[in-house]
């Protein structure tokens, strides 16, 4: 029987959830940029971090903190590809970042 790493199903949720996997070559968010632009996956990257600070005390936890985080980076990096994109969005990253950060000190873990 084979032994099965709760940290890799974890970060599998995190990184690479199999219910987003599908028939093609390129990930959900990428086929989301193609449809609809940059600046719309980058807002609903910012509000899925939102849900997922939002909720990660009554659902999920470190998972969830984990989850925004990673929204939270692929928002970072749709913006660095075009800096000049949004001005504030900087800064909204930086405030979701340190609320990540107090959520995870709160409940005994890391980030």
């Amino acid at each position: 029987m084979d032994v099965v790493n709760v940290e890799d199903l974890q970060k599998d949720m995190v990184n690479h959830p199999a219910h987003y996997e599908g028939q093609t070559s390129i990930e959900c968010i990428e086929a989301m940029q193609i449809s609809f632009g940059k600046e719309a996956v980058i807002s609903f990257c910012m509000c899925n971090a939102f849900k997922y600070l939002w909720r990660h005390k009554h659902k999920n936890g470190s998972e969830d903190l984990r989850k925004a985080q990673w929204y939270l980076d692929k928002a970072d990096e749709l913006i660095d590809l075009d800096g000049d994109l949004y001005e504030s969005v900087p800064e909204q990253l930086e405030y979701m970042d340190n609320l990540i950060g107090e959520y995870a000190e709160r409940m005994g873990g890391s980030e």
